[in-house]
């Protein structure tokens, strides 16, 4: 049996500008049709540019959105104690949904009120008038 040669195939030396410009089309394409690849072809190209110059600029992008995740879960915990569902009234604590069912109580009592008002005013059709 005989060894197989091994062919070492030459692929042309493509530039980090071109590479980031089709990349950014073919996915600007894909996710928004052609106006996304144009400005994707665009994008792509930026990055690649200054990927070439040695800047890094997917792993500086990727830190920034990590820290910015990172500050905004402490910030979140702080919001989410500022927003909780109980909320104080002259020292007590009130649940908001307790306040909720209270409310609707309140606006159904003064529809049906309304209603009896309007009820009151109208004049019995069924009944016949004594002469």
């Amino acid at each position: 049996m005989a060894k197989k040669a091994k062919t070492k195939t030459k692929l042309p030396q493509v530039s980090r500008q071109t590479a980031g410009g089709i990349t950014g089309a073919v996915l600007g394409g894909l996710v928004a049709g052609p106006v996304g690849a144009v400005a994707g072809g665009v994008a792509g190209a930026i990055v690649g540019d200054s990927s070439a110059k040695g800047n890094k600029p997917i792993k500086r992008v990727v830190d920034k959105i990590r820290a910015k995740l990172r500050g905004k879960q402490g910030a979140k915990t702080v919001e989410v104690q500022k927003s909780s569902p109980r909320t104080v009234k002259k020292g007590k604590t009130v649940s908001a949904t307790k306040k909720r069912a209270t409310t609707k109580l309140k606006k159904a009592a003064t529809k049906s009120k309304a209603a009896s008002k309007r009820a009151a005013k109208r004049p019995k059709t069924g009944a016949k008038k004594k002469a």
